[in-house]
């Protein structure tokens, strides 16, 4: 665990000192403490746009977050067949798989980088009479919130870490046992409560930023695998009734332009902020990831989504090959990668509606049905079984948020994945947890099955 902080401290300042020509003059903040930096807004804005740098960097949303998911779910494949991603294909991870360290570590620097936000920020001179640095903590605690949801999903238990962390913390400090899942979820919760009275829409220079209405659809979500389902479809409906976002028409728009009208929570990608993804799973950049052939067989006949998410192209040999073709934008790579959008919110208040009714009722069959009607294809008609409907709303999703991370997670979380995906036993629907991070922290357990 002690090489999580120390580079996780590492991370927020390289992060700070990569944001500062943005917002305020350098500093050397190698000679500063992580208490006496934030000393007015500028500087605890620097270390906010740091911390959602940080889920950029390859080893997190920026390619590692993306690909692992992704192998696990099927979906994709890489050049060379490469072990240490076909383990996640084959539910055989070792537990020194090296991604697996690099998403946790990458997620616990995220986590670090907000912590100090949190806890220094408040004790700058007038900060209760100052609304723009108490949003600015409050987006601190969407991005933590969200960090901390795809540990639990990946990992389940995790160690659950509030306060700052720095080379001076004591061993004792470091070595942390991991907590329940449902204390975890709490805590996210919690933070996205607070998070939800930021401004509701994100705008002009505020774009690629936590706001209400991400922290609200972030919530909903959070409340669906956490199983609180009122709570779930009540923050769905709000999101949905909410005005400035909708649906775009044509699916292909959502990434072919930036912050569409259905983006609620985009990430920002550009020349000084490259996406690695998008330069290694492209036919005319690195070809090193493609999409698996047997992808293609999860879209209906005429949905017109498939044909857009799965790009045929040749390869370097001159060989057709399957690609992904969400993320086309590989000259610069500044691919913008959607974390939130109302599509997504669509089927999450399907389920999550169906389910605290018992029953898939009108409104839910409606979310459904909508999603399918833009992809050109027939409305699922009542009558279905809740078992049936969710299990439609599943397959939905699946066509839907195919390469967007998400696929793997919903169906370990609705005990799919065995059936559908083949996991040979639900202890591999969590990855390992590092070895390294066992070694040096006693306190640490492994998971069941590894």
């Amino acid at each position: 665990m002690k090489n999580i902080k120390i580079i996780a401290l590492c991370l927020t300042l390289l992060q700070l000192l990569a944001a500062c020509d943005d917002f305020i003059d350098k500093q050397p903040i190698d000679q500063l403490s992580q208490a006496t930096f934030f000393a007015d807004e500028p500087t605890t804005r620097t270390a906010v746009i740091g911390a959602y740098r940080s889920l950029t960097t390859s080893f997190s949303y920026g390619q590692a977050f993306i690909v692992v998911p992704e192998f696990a779910a099927g979906h994709m494949e890489h050049i060379s067949g490469f072990p240490e991603y076909m383990e996640y294909t084959n539910f055989s991870i070792r537990i020194d798989n090296p991604w697996s360290l690099n998403m946790w570590t990458a997620f616990y620097g995220t986590i670090n980088a907000c912590n100090n936000i949190i806890t220094y920020a408040p004790e700058i001179e007038g900060f209760h009479n100052n609304t723009a640095l108490q949003n600015l903590v409050n987006e601190a605690r969407f991005i933590r919130a969200l960090a901390y949801f795809n540990l639990t999903r990946g990992w389940g238990e995790v160690p659950l870490i509030l306060i700052p962390t720095s080379e001076q913390s004591t061993s004792a400090d470091l070595r942390v046992s991991r907590n329940a899942v449902g204390d975890i979820y709490a805590s996210i919760i919690q933070d996205l409560e607070q998070a939800s009275t930021l401004p509701m829409m994100a705008s002009g220079s505020q774009k690629g930023r936590a706001s209400g209405i991400a922290a609200k659809a972030l919530l909903a979500k959070v409340n669906l695998y956490a199983g609180n389902f009122s709570e779930s479809a009540q923050l769905a409906t709000e999101v949905l009734a909410t005005g400035g976002y909708g649906l775009v028409s044509n699916f292909e728009d959502i990434w072919l332009n930036e912050n569409t009208e259905e983006a609620l929570f985009e990430l920002q990608f550009d020349q000084q902020t490259p996406n690695t993804f998008v330069q290694n799973a492209n036919p005319a950049s690195r070809q090193e990831f493609f999409a698996r052939e047997s992808a293609s067989e999860v879209f209906e006949e005429g949905d017109l989504r498939r044909d857009f998410t799965l790009r045929r192209a040749q390869d370097n040999t001159g060989a057709e090959r399957l690609y992904v073709g969400k993320y086309r934008n590989f000259n610069p790579p500044a691919q913008n990668i959607p974390v939130l959008r109302l599509g997504e919110v669509h089927l999450i208040h399907a389920e999550a509606s169906a389910r605290s009714n018992n029953a898939p009722n009108n409104q839910a069959i409606e979310s459904l049905n909508i999603i399918r009607e833009r992809a050109g294809l027939e409305p699922i008609s009542p009558g279905l079984s809740l078992e049936e409907f969710v299990r439609a709303v599943q397959e939905e999703k699946r066509k839907e948020m195919m390469f967007e991370s998400e696929v793997w997670f919903d169906l370990c979380r609705t005990g799919l994945a065995s059936e559908v995906l083949g996991v040979p036993s639900q202890q591999r629907f969590v990855f390992p947890v590092p070895q390294l991070e066992l070694d040096l922290n006693p306190n640490l357990d492994q998971n069941a099955g590894y």
